[in-house]
């Protein structure tokens, strides 16, 4: 089987890219060819590993809008996208955190075609389903609440890069009406896809994974790393307000015990990240190493006592977790969108009311102050992954629906 796979950005700085170059791995060890299309941003660059074209003409927008500009740009990038079709005549494409709207039609017209959803942008006009009004969680279907509750801007119809940018956006929506199979990856996933007029045949559900490791090799480094006279908690992740580390900053000024915690992100409010730490006085208890490989995360994962993931938003799945787990870790996370999927409360971490700081705070306090059942907690996490959530669980699976959106465009 040959599979090509459509991205914007081709370089793992994030959850959703990590999982892209991970599946792109197993399939490769599974005898599938991979193809990969992305625009040539500067940051993408070729691994050498597999057929990549990195072509211009992929990207999303153009800077300003004009119909004259909108159409040669779209002909541009359906050409761009054509001609590596022809030239490879992939069984199916697989499209992964591309946005342009142009290209995507392109591949939908062209050959069987699946869609990981890693976030709400294909049914929300802010990215994260997030009201601007209040920062709450938004529980309206794309459609006139948009514009009622302020999440468009007034230029509404701009075509910019800093505008939400609803033409392309709605144009996103409507195409991926067509497109054969959607994977999901959560619970909470499938009811915002349905509740958002996606239909039920569309929708294959598939779980993330992550990489795992020999059980006596994670507990030597737990041994190599742990630190006795600290309390460390972790936080892996974006800085941005849907990731709650200001929600986690205020939990952890409330801990009644000595604490360290660590925040290995960066993103676009670290900035306002450093300044709430300086304004609740933890200068001296927070450590911001910044973004890391996954091979030193790893040496963070295996030195905390709890992993904590303060999400704020529908979270589709968060790979951090099962990453944490896989490392014998306890999680604390809220209980919002996928996440209840894999933490099972009580056994492999506890879950905390959404937005709740004092509960996020308890939670913490309670895995910190009792060091066996952490460790425990954090045995069972790694069995949990090693049952649901490794790579051997999800590939038959990614592959079944790869035959199965064939089918589904032979019926068609």
């Amino acid at each position: 089987m040959k599979v090509m796979h459509l991205c914007d950005h081709y370089r793992p700085i994030g959850g959703a890219e990590k999982l892209l170059f991970d599946t792109l791995d197993a399939l490769e060890k599974a005898g599938v060819e991979n193809v990969i299309a992305t625009h040539d941003y500067i940051e993408n660059k070729a691994t050498g590993n597999r057929k990549e074209y990195i072509v211009h003409d992929l990207d999303m927008l153009p800077l300003s809008w004009n119909y004259l500009d909108y159409m040669i740009r779209s002909r541009k990038a359906k050409k761009a996208l054509r001609r590596i079709i022809d030239v490879e005549k992939p069984d199916v494409i697989h499209i992964h955190n591309m946005q342009n709207p142009y290209t995507i039609n392109e591949a939908v017209s062209s050959a069987p075609t699946v869609r990981s959803i890693h976030d709400p942008r294909l049914y929300c006009f802010n990215n994260w389903r997030i009201l601007p009004k209040n920062k709450q969680i938004c529980p309206y279907p794309l459609g006139y609440k948009c514009i009622t509750e302020g999440c468009l801007w007034s230029d509404l119809l701009a075509y910019t890069i800093d505008g939400r940018c609803a033409m392309p956006r709605y144009a996103l929506y409507l195409i991926h009406r067509k497109v054969d199979k959607l994977i999901i990856e959560s619970e909470a996933m499938r009811a915002c896809v349905l509740q958002n007029g996606y239909r039920e045949e569309q929708i294959a559900f598939l779980p993330n994974f992550t990489r795992t490791f020999d059980f006596d090799e994670v507990i030597s480094r737990l041994d190599q790393f742990d630190k006795p006279d600290e309390n460390s908690i972790l936080f892996v992740g974006r800085a941005s307000f849907e990731k709650g580390i200001d929600y986690l900053l205020e939990a952890v000024a409330m801990l009644k015990i000595p604490f360290k915690l660590y925040l290995v992100t960066g993103g676009p409010a670290i900035a306002d990240v450093h300044e709430k730490i300086k304004k609740l006085n933890l200068s001296d208890k927070v450590e911001v190493p910044g973004v890391q490989s996954y091979e030193k995360t790893r040496d963070y994962y295996a030195m905390a006592d709890v992993v904590v993931v303060p999400s704020v938003w529908i979270e589709s799945f968060c790979l951090v977790g099962i990453e944490a787990m896989a490392n014998a870790k306890p999680v604390v996370a809220f209980r919002t969108g996928g996440i209840p999927d894999w933490l099972a409360d009580g056994q492999t971490g506890y879950l905390a009311e959404c937005r709740n700081v004092e509960d996020l705070a308890d939670k913490i306090e309670r895995v910190l102050r009792d060091k066996e059942e952490a460790r425990a907690l954090g045995i069972m996490g790694y069995r949990r992954v090693q049952e649901k959530y490794t790579m051997d669980v999800y590939l038959p699976r990614l592959l079944n629906i790869y035959e199965s959106a064939i089918e589904a465009k032979r019926k068609a």
